[in-house]
């Protein structure tokens, strides 16, 4: 569930609010869209798992290619323009906006909750440089890999980045698999 406010002068006490929820760390999955303020929930159980499998896969591939992943990631600018991935995998490098907050990412995971929409945040990934997008559905869509090309999005059945391919409902690396959820 996300709650979209466009500004504290919407409620007087909402300045409050925000800072309370910093306060006591609800604020990590929550974003800025454009100046928005959108205050994300936690990943549900069944997201949570999903995120441990991932990492689990996805971290020995960025290893072995000198990356690093980290999950959650927050990639764009504090209080202004920012998205927080369910994972990320970066170079060690990658510069930062702030202590918190990178510039840019070789990969980005969006795990999809119920009611959120597919694709929604490419054109900020597509502007802040991610080379690759993995979307899963927890809705049992199908997992979809997609690749930047300048600022366009191309659907691709290997990871460049990490070197996976998405075959039906799995991720593939070599001997590795990872089974993805289907609609319960």
């Amino acid at each position: 569930m996300t709650l979209m406010l466009a500004s504290t002068d919407q409620r007087s006490s909402l300045a409050h609010v925000l800072a309370d929820r910093r306060a006591k760390g609800l604020d990590t999955y929550d974003e800025w869209w454009d100046g928005v303020y959108r205050v994300v929930t936690g990943p549900s159980g069944r997201h949570g798992k999903l995120m441990v499998k991932l990492a689990i896969f996805l971290g020995p591939l960025a290893e072995r290619r000198g990356l690093e992943a980290a999950a959650p990631a927050t990639i764009g600018i504090d209080k202004v323009d920012c998205r927080v991935p369910d994972l990320a995998v970066l170079q060690p490098d990658t510069p930062l906006t702030s202590p918190a907050f990178h510039a840019t990412a070789e990969l980005v995971v969006e795990v999809l909750s119920p009611g959120e929409t597919p694709g929604a945040k490419l054109d900020f990934y597509a502007a802040w440089h991610v080379d690759e997008y993995l979307e899963i559905d927890l809705c049992g869509r199908p997992a979809r890999l997609l690749r930047r090309h300048d600022n366009r999005w191309e659907d691709v059945a290997a990871s460049e980045v990490l070197g996976f391919t998405v075959e039906r409902g799995a991720l593939v690396a070599g001997d590795a698999r990872l089974d993805l959820p289907v609609d319960e």
